[in-house]
Order: structure tokens, then C-alpha cells, then sequence
């Protein structure tokens, strides 16, 4: 399985135990199936990453793109979404 480093925490891991995200429109969106098109980025599914990606303003340096920012709150929850949405798809794919 491909690595890739969250750019919260610089920490490398699995593609597949991290969360995809990319610039949708000017806006960021989480990706975690990993079908919209675009330079995306990635990041730990934990609340922490976000935060620390939040405040070292990392998302337009590694998409390439100016991106509007989401609450945090609300961004974290659509993270918390996709990565439930995922984990119930990959349990009915076994």
C-alpha cells in the first residue's frame, strides 16, 4: 500500500488510514473514497492533525490552490462522516 504523510502531524502512514483531502471549487472537502479529481492531501483521522494543519496553514501550501476553510467543528464532523461511511462499506465488502 502506498505512504503518504499527514500534513498535520508530518507523520507517514498507509493511503488507505488516512483521510484524503482536496480543494472542491475553492473549498476544502474530505475524500475519502478518493474519486475527485485534483491534487489532494492527506491527514490522520484524528482531531489533533486537523488542528495543527488548521494553524500552520498547510492546506493551500500542499494542494497548490487557494482554499476557503471550513469551521473546524464542522469540517471535523464531515471527516468523522466519510470515515464511518468507509468503515461500514469496507465491513459489508468482507
Amino acid at each position: 500500500m502506498p505512504l503518504r504523510t499527514c500534513i498535520g502531524c508530518r507523520k507517514t502512514g498507509e493511503k488507505n488510514h488516512l483521510v484524503r483531502l482536496v480543494a472542491c471549487d475553492g473549498v476544502l472537502k474530505a475524500d475519502r473514497k478518493a474519486v475527485i479529481e485534483g491534487r489532494g492531501a492527506y491527514i490522520c483521522p484524528e482531531k489533533i492533525c486537523l488542528a495543527g494543519a488548521y494553524k500552520k496553514g498547510a492546506f493551500p501550501r500542499a494542494l497548490k490552490a487557494k482554499v476557503g476553510l471550513p469551521d473546524i467543528d464542522t469540517f471535523w464532523h464531515e471527516i468523522e462522516g466519510a470515515q464511518s461511511r468507509t468503515n461500514q462499506n469496507n465491513k459489508g465488502s468482507r
